[in-house]
C-alpha cells in the first residue's frame, strides 16, 4: 500500500497553472528526489504534500487525508527552502530546543547529529558566525532530530560543498537502512537513487 499519494493534483494562481494533473504513488521506505529546473514547481508540491497550500485533487499520507489548516498525519522533518535558525543560539542550542518540543532526544543524539555534520557541539560559537554551508546543515539536522516518520528536505545541497553533500548521502542512505524512513528531496540539478 503507498506511504504518500497524489490524485490529480493541481494548482493555478491568478489564472495560471502552477502544477497539472499531478498523480503519484511513493511507498514507505522509498528514498525520492524531484528534478527539475528553478520554477518548475517542485516546492510547490512539496508545500502540497505537506498541506502548507490549497489544490485540488486529493493528497493522502499514511492512508489520511492532507488537508491546509488541519493536523498532519504523521510527525514530519522538514527543511523547506531557508533553514529557520535562533541566530544568537549556539548549534547545540537551536536543537536542544526542538528536542524539548519531542520524546526521547537525549544530549548525546544532538551532540550525535552535530558531530555527523561536522558542526561544532561545544563552545560558545553562535550560528550568527556560521558560514551559509554550516547554516544548511543545521537546518538538515533539524530536520532530522527525532524520530520523525517523514522527512522532507527541499534542495538540502544549496551552499554546500561537494564533501558535505557526499556525507549527506551517505548519512541518509545508513539511517534509511537502519529505520524505514521516507525520505523526499527537491534537487535542482541531480538526484540520489
Amino acid at each position: 500500500m503507498s506511504y504518500i499519494t497524489l490524485n490529480h493534483v493541481s494548482k493555478t494562481l491568478k489564472g495560471t497553472p502552477l502544477l497539472q494533473d499531478i498523480s503519484v504513488s511513493i511507498n514507505k521506505g522509498d528514498i525520492v528526489a524531484l528534478e527539475g529546473i528553478n520554477g518548475s514547481g517542485k516546492t510547490l508540491i512539496i508545500r502540497a504534500i505537506l498541506g502548507l497550500i490549497k489544490t485540488s485533487g486529493e493528497i493522502k499520507v499514511d492512508s489520511q487525508m492532507v488537508r491546509v489548516g488541519e493536523k498532519y498525519p504523521v510527525k514530519a522533518g522538514i527543511l523547506i527552502e531557508n533553514p529557520s535558525l535562533i541566530e544568537e543560539f549556539t548549534a547545540f542550542t537551536n536543537l536542544e530546543l526542538l528536542a524539548e518540543l519531542q520524546e526521547d532526544v537525549t544530549e548525546e543524539d544532538i551532540i550525535s547529529l552535530l558531530k555527523e555534520f561536522n558542526l561544532p557541539f561545544q563552545g560558545k560559537q553562535k550560528v550568527k558566525k556560521f558560514s551559509l554551508g554550516m547554516k544548511q546543515k543545521l537546518g538538515i539536522a533539524q530536520a532530522l532530530i527525532g524520530n520523525s516518520e517523514l522527512i522532507i528536505l527541499d534542495e538540502p545541497t544549496n551552499a554546500l560543498d561537494q564533501t558535505s553533500i557526499q556525507n549527506l548521502i551517505h548519512y541518509i542512505k545508513k539511517i534509511k537502512s537502519r529505520i524505514e524512513y521516507y525520505f523526499y528531496y527537491s534537487f535542482p540539478r541531480f538526484a540520489i537513487y
